[in-house]
């Protein structure tokens, strides 16, 4: 028995909730962004608190979301490149411009995902990586890891074994993390050829899948990526949280527990009044959170009791 708890909350102003862009995850928070928006939930206190243009968001599309709990900061990550940046504690909002200032051609700059690591988040972006300083709110370096130092897309990074890997449209990348000369291109090898859409890491293992759906697994022996788990169609999300891999299609949510065996599935057809398809999920506790590209966020228990 499958149960569904659809959250139909009375939002307060004319904002778009339905389409879920990204979600990230405390340990009891939920957080969600939707087209010009954020929410977030506790589950301890159940306290909803919304972020809209309102309070000061650009009214921009968001494409990237993380929270960091060791800062206690939200990041948001737009299509043209801008990063607002919230600090839960006040309320602050931050607008950091850097990129949307920086001299590439404005079509390459969308924000696609956020790693945090040792207080910097790597920001992944239509030409590259650039750092992010948590503490300072400050930009540091910017990769260009194409062939000969070229703008690259790169989808989603990831940091394993000491190197941060990248997934791009052209092939798998990574270098030393601790380098202090990344923005050289010659210090980033390719690990595997193609064009990558996410890559996470899970327990003791990196995974990576390609734009066709073709989940791989890393040799950290060899750093060779094999073929392991081919998904009915490409991803519209694929991360890691709470010891769970979690691959998003538009058809179904897959959750793998950390030994890559399917701990959960749920297919579109089994959430009652769903018109839309999935766009991304994560895991709190029992909870698994459904974002939506036109549904909203939809819950239901991991177990799959009610």
């Amino acid at each position: 028995q499958i149960t569904f708890a659809q959250s139909n909350l009375s939002w307060q102003g004319y904002f778009s909730y339905t389409q879920i862009k990204a979600v990230s995850e405390s340990p009891k928070t939920i957080y969600a962004a939707s087209e010009n928006a954020l929410f977030s939930k506790d589950s301890s206190t159940n306290i909803l608190k919304t972020t809209t243009t309102i309070d000061g968001l650009s009214g921009e599309t968001i494409t990237a979301l993380h929270y960091s709990p060791t800062f206690n900061k939200t990041i948001i990550g737009y299509q043209n490149g801008l990063l607002m940046v919230i600090n839960e504690k006040d309320g602050s909002i931050l607008k950091v411009v850097d990129i949307i200032n920086k001299n590439l051609p404005a079509n390459i700059k969308k924000i696609n995902n956020f790693t945090e690591y040792n207080g910097i988040v790597y920001v992944s972006a239509d030409f590259g990586i650039v750092q992010f300083n948590l503490k300072t709110s400050q930009f540091g370096d910017t990769f260009f890891i194409g062939d000969n130092g070229a703008e690259i897309k790169v989808s989603q990074t990831a940091v394993y074994n000491g190197f941060i890997y990248a997934a791009t449209n052209n092939g798998i990348r990574r270098g030393e993390i601790n380098n202090p000369n990344l923005i050289d291109y010659n210090q980033w090898q390719v690990s595997a050829s193609g064009a990558w859409f996410g890559i996470a890491s899970l327990g003791t293992v990196l995974y990576a899948v390609n734009t066709a759906g073709y989940i791989h697994k890393c040799d950290s022996g060899t750093n060779i990526f094999n073929g392991f788990l081919q998904l009915p169609e490409g991803c519209t999300s694929f991360r890691s949280a709470s010891d769970y891999l979690i691959a998003t299609i538009t058809a179904s949510i897959l959750i793998y527990n950390n030994q890559m065996i399917l701990e959960r599935q749920i297919n579109k057809d089994q959430v009652p009044d769903m018109h839309s398809a999935f766009s991304c999920a994560t895991v709190i506790g029992n909870t698994i959170f459904m974002g939506t590209s036109g549904d909203g966020l939809i819950t239901t228990s991991l177990s799959g009791a009610a």
